[in-house]
């Protein structure tokens, strides 16, 4: 044998019987000496040939791969709503924001183009299909009816919650995440707005906004008082409930969702009973068997509650309360009724047990849509330092489940958002704005908005430690930000140059389109800037023809362009028409114009809703102090990416592609945007 065994007693076996090895191995080794003898030979004879041959393949193998298109295989996106561009400039410029720096420094920086309007509910519709509003169908938070003047909210509409519950999304078009689906490419989703309810996909999702409190709404909280209750009280955006002190004790109840009983529909109501410490500094509060303790001024932790729909169904929510004071007056606070997470009565994410098993790793979390209360801070019902521990909650919640999901992403898409930098603008800008009615010189609260631009840089910094030579990263927000000083009510301008008319006294108009008369009215507004003609055929009582449409289009762009305030200020910096920018599938669904407002000015919350105002421009005394529905060009989102990008002008739209392109996908066909990179 040739190899008999080896071991440590007998190693010579091998040498001892290897003569027919060498001889083998000197046949290999006069074989190979033929051959390169045989190669050299050729090499010689033919070296140009070779040498062009080689160059040849190298240029074309170069021009293949600068053409290929790139292939990551991880990409993390941040979604940091209302990340404003001129701020966040200057902040690294004074070398506030390194991370961002650095991500510039590494690949490009760029404002982003937002859309028409500068919406949210608009703008990361477009960032999900690619598509302009035009094609995706959402055109604003509020649109309309026209066969019957009635409203909607376009995020979504859901009837039947407490039985056989239907939810309809609004937003159309193939999306991003169906695309890497359709490839086998995983993606996970957190918080991306307009994604109530959640998709199937390869991957994970968990819904952000358009996702309701327990009673169907965007977030209502509840507030008790023992202060007599006002007109204010009955306009409040929660539910504010008059109590009263009986031997230290208040007995009321915590307010769920509504059921029908024997065709009578009710509101579901938790037994609540509050005792009040002998000294006035705390409270104890007992519901559903639980008993929670809280001094005046302090939040409480997530509780459970849940609510009987029917003797074999019950929905189940979690809230919080925060003890306002309890002497002279006794106020609570109560967060809207969120799903819970652990239980929620509709699904929250996909797969749908998703949300338990971050309950599970996290905690109890946010899950309404729209999770920050800033109607409690504009009603005085908590006051800043209050709602800045609201805030934090959040965001610290965020973190968390950030931290904890990129722990087992290994490939494919993550994208995570973020709408802290958002609220905080809303209500903080009139400590940066010297101009607003409600400045405050050297005011505590004039570095908040800046300090959460270091807290956003922060966690950015912290998902860039984690990335890897294969990981594409961006950073994108979907608009700017601006001072919000007066509101425009439209429908008084349309008033009073008669594109509109009403059938009873103004005083008595409420809003929802209500009190006008249609068979005089050529013009009304809802939304946020959109104005509609009450067009013939297509509106229910419409008066106005096809061929008078462009004429009437023209005369209000006009008046309006010339709009100004008791300041001479000029309050309009563009008016849109709808044939100029909108141009897609849905078209027929979008304002005839939109006004695109100058800087300081917005339209007026009556408008939104389809109201008619006495005055036509008024001061902003609200701490909703700052906005981004204005003129859009100036309000424009930013991109960081570390990759150079391609395109000088950038645009919300472009960013599906970019990501479809950087996992070798080509963008879908009905796609507006472009890739950038």
């Amino acid at each position: 044998m040739l190899l008999k065994y080896v071991d440590l007693n007998q190693g010579f076996v091998f040498t001892q019987n290897s003569s027919y090895l060498w001889a083998f191995l000197a046949f290999i080794f006069g074989g190979a000496l033929l051959f390169f003898k045989f190669f050299f030979n050729f090499f010689k004879r033919f070296f140009w040939a070779i040498i062009i041959i080689i160059l040849v393949s190298v240029i074309i193998g170069g021009i293949i791969m600068n053409i290929k298109p790139n292939k990551y295989k991880k990409v993390i996106v941040l979604g940091i709503d209302a990340l404003d561009y001129t701020l966040t400039k200057e902040m690294m410029a004074k070398g506030e924001l390194p991370n961002l720096s650095r991500l510039a420094q590494e690949g490009s920086f760029s404002p982003l183009a937002t859309t028409i309007p500068a919406e949210s509910a608009v703008a990361w519709s477009s960032f999900a299909t690619g598509l302009n509003p035009a094609n995706h169908g959402v055109f604003d938070f509020v649109m309309r009816n026209p066969q019957g003047y009635s409203l909607y909210l376009a995020l979504n509409e859901i009837s039947n919650l407490n039985r056989n519950p239907v939810i309809k999304l609004y937003r159309k078009g193939k999306t991003i995440w169906d695309i890497l689906t359709e490839n086998n490419i995983q993606g996970y989703f957190y918080f991306c707005p307009n994604t109530f309810p959640t998709d199937y996909l390869k991957g994970i999702m968990l819904s952000g906004m358009g996702t309701p409190d327990i009673l169907g709404s965007s977030g209502t909280f509840t507030f008790y008082t023992t202060k007599p209750l006002t007109e204010e009280d009955a306009d409040s955006r929660g539910k504010v409930i008059h109590t009263e002190i009986y031997s230290g004790t208040i007995n009321t109840n915590l307010r769920g969702p509504k059921f029908s009983k024997n065709k009578a529909v009710e509101t579901i109501q938790i037994p609540l009973k509050i005792t009040l410490s002998p000294d006035k500094q705390a409270a104890s509060l007992n519901f559903q068997s639980q008993n929670i303790s809280l001094k005046a001024g302090q939040w409480s932790q997530w509780c459970k509650i849940s609510f009987a729909v029917s003797p074999f169904r019950k929905l189940h929510g979690i809230l919080k309360f925060y003890l306002k004071s309890v002497s002279p007056e006794f106020e609570l606070y109560v967060t809207p009724v969120n799903f819970d997470p652990s239980n929620p009565p509709l699904p929250i994410s996909y797969p749908n047990n998703y949300s338990k098993k971050i309950a599970s790793k996290v905690g109890l979390y946010y899950t309404q849509g729209m999770p920050h209360n800033t109607w409690a801070l504009s009603e005085n019902r908590i006051d800043e330092k209050t709602f800045l521990e609201h805030v934090d909650q959040i965001f610290s919640e965020r973190k968390k489940i950030l931290k904890e999901e990129l722990k087992s992403f290994k490939k494919g898409l993550f994208f995570f958002y973020f709408d802290t930098i958002d609220t905080i603008q809303h209500m903080f800008w009139r400590y940066i704005d010297p101009q607003s009615p409600l400045y405050e010189e050297d005011s505590p609260y004039g570095r908040t908005i800046a300090d959460y631009y270091r807290k956003i840089d922060a966690v950015i910094g912290e998902v860039m430690k984690n990335a890897t030579p294969d990981t594409m990263i961006l950073v994108i927000s979907d608009h700017g930000f601006n001072p919000f000083r007066e509101s425009v009510n439209i429908n008084r301008w349309l008033l009073e140059n008669g594109y509109l008319a009403i059938k009873k006294p103004l005083k008595e108009v409420n809003g929802f389109l209500d009190g006008i008369d249609w068979s005089k009215t050529k013009a009304y507004s809802i939304g946020f800037g959109g104005i509609y003609l009450n067009k013939k055929g297509r509106e229910a009582e419409g008066i106005v023809t096809d061929a008078e449409s462009k004429n009437l289009k023209l005369k209000i762009k006009e008046g309006l362009l010339k709009l100004k305030d008791s300041k001479n200020q000029k309050a309009v910096n563009n008016v849109y028409l709808r044939e100029d920018v909108f141009r897609g599938e849905y078209s027929d669904d979008a304002p005839d114009l939109f006004v695109g407002f100058a800087k300081g000015f917005r339209t007026s919350w009556r408008t939104a809703i389809g109201g008619v105002a006495t005055e036509l421009i008024e001061e902003n005394r609200r701490k909703w102090s700052g906005d981004h529905l204005i003129d859009p060009i100036l309000v424009p989102g930013v991109i960081f990416i570390n990759k150079k990008i391609k395109s000088p002008h950038p645009s919300m739209i472009d960013v599906a592609p970019t990501l479809l392109s950087a996992f070798g996908l080509e963008k879908d066909k009905k796609m507006d945007g472009n890739s950038l990179i």
